[in-house]
C-alpha cells in the first residue's frame, strides 16, 4: 500500500489533534470539588451501563452528597441529568461521570434550594462500652470505617485537623443503647436512647451511624451555601450550551477532519468534548445568539442526519 504524502501529513496532524482533544476532555472546566465526580459501576453480569443510563443514575448520588436531608426532597432524581454533565470516562469497572458544579449550583440557586457548596469537614472518633462500662474496640473499630464509608458516599471530607467529635455508643442493657456526642461545637444535650430490635445489632448501629455523620454533616448548612437567585430567574441557555452527539463508526483522520470543521465554523464559540469512544463522540456546544437552526443542514451536506432530541442534537 502506497501512503500518499498528504495523507502521512493527514495522519502526523491527526494524532496530535485527538491527542489534544482527549487531554482537553480530560482537564477542561477542572474543578475542585470530589463530590462531582460519580462512579458508576457495571452492573451484576459484569456489563458497561450505557453511556446515558451512566448520566441519569449518577445524578441521585450527586444531589445525595450536596443537599443537606431538609432539601433532599425538594430536587427529583427523574430531572434531565445533561444539562448539568462536564464529561463521562470509561474505566474497567464501569464509568466515571463528572458534573460542573457551577451550573449544578446555578439551578440550585435557582430552585432556592439550600445545599452544601463546601464539602464538609468533620472528625469523628467512635467508642462503644458495654454494660459494665468496659470497652469494645471491636465494634467500635467497626463502626468507625462504616463512618468512613458513610462520609465517602456522602460528601464529607475526614480531617485530623478539624475539630474532634467524640460519639460514645454505650448499652443500657441487651437491647438499649445510648449516644452521646461530645466536641467543639456539640450541644451538652442528653444521650439519643434507641431500643434496638432482633437481629444483627451491628447493621442497626450501622443505620445510625449514617444519621449521625449526616446531623454533623448538614450542621452548617444556613452558613455553607444558601439560595441567592430568585427562581423566576432562568440561567443564560448562552451559559449552558447545547449537547451534540455523534454516533458515527469513521476513520481517526476522518472523525478529526469533522471536528476541525464544526470548530471553525462561525456560529460555534466554544467546542468542549464530553466523551469520545470508537462509534461515539459528545462535545458541549455554545454557539453565538443561541442560534442551533443551521445543525440540520450544516450535517446534511456532509451526508448525514442530525435529529433535534430533549437531550441535545444526535447526529448519525
Amino acid at each position: 500500500m502506497i501512503v500518499m504524502p498528504a495523507c502521512r501529513t493527514l495522519f502526523r496532524v491527526a494524532l496530535p489533534t485527538l491527542a489534544a482533544l482527549l487531554l482537553l476532555a480530560t482537564t477542561a472546566y477542572a474543578q475542585n470539588d470530589s463530590r462531582m465526580v460519580v462512579e458508576v459501576p457495571k452492573n451484576e453480569q459484569g456489563e458497561m451501563p450505557a453511556v446515558r443510563d451512566a448520566i441519569q443514575s449518577a445524578l441521585p448520588l450527586l444531589w445525595d452528597r450536596i443537599l443537606p436531608r431538609a432539601s433532599r426532597a425538594a430536587v427529583s432524581d427523574s430531572i434531565n441529568a445533561t444539562p448539568f454533565l462536564q464529561r463521562v470516562v470509561p474505566h474497567s469497572d464501569g464509568m466515571q461521570v463528572s458534573f460542573n458544579e457551577q451550573r449544578v449550583w446555578q439551578y440550585l440557586d435557582q430552585q432556592q434550594v439550600a445545599y452544601l457548596k463546601e464539602p464538609p469537614h468533620l472528625n469523628v472518633r467512635i467508642q462503644m462500652f458495654n454494660q459494665s462500662d468496659l470497652s469494645m474496640p471491636k465494634t467500635a473499630e467497626a463502626l468507625q470505617q462504616y463512618a468512613q464509608q458513610v462520609a465517602k458516599e456522602r460528601g464529607i471530607v475526614l480531617d485530623a485537623q478539624a475539630p474532634l467529635v467524640t460519639a460514645n455508643w454505650r448499652w443500657l442493657d441487651a437491647s438499649q443503647v445510648s449516644l452521646q456526642l461530645h466536641g467543639d461545637g456539640i450541644s451538652e444535650a442528653a444521650p439519643e436512647t434507641r431500643t434496638l430490635a432482633a437481629g444483627d445489632p451491628l447493621e442497626q448501629l450501622q443505620a445510625w451511624v449514617t444519621d449521625m455523620m449526616l446531623q454533623l454533616r448538614d450542621a452548617d448548612v444556613a452558613d455553607s451555601g444558601m439560595p441567592k437567585t430568585p427562581a423566576s430567574e432562568q440561567p443564560a441557555q448562552n451559559e449552558i450550551g447545547i449537547l451534540l452527539t455523534i454516533d458515527q463508526q469513521a476513520p481517526l483522520p476522518e472523525q478529526v477532519v469533522l471536528e476541525d470543521a464544526l470548530r471553525q465554523n462561525s456560529q460555534v464559540i466554544s467546542m468542549i468534548p464530553v466523551y469520545l469512544a470508537a462509534n461515539s463522540r459528545q462535545y458541549r456546544l455554545q454557539l453565538r445568539d443561541n442560534d442551533d437552526s443551521w445543525i440540520e443542514s450544516w450535517f446534511r451536506r456532509r451526508g448525514m442526519q442530525a435529529q433535534a432530541t430533549p437531550e441535545g442534537w444526535l447526529v448519525r
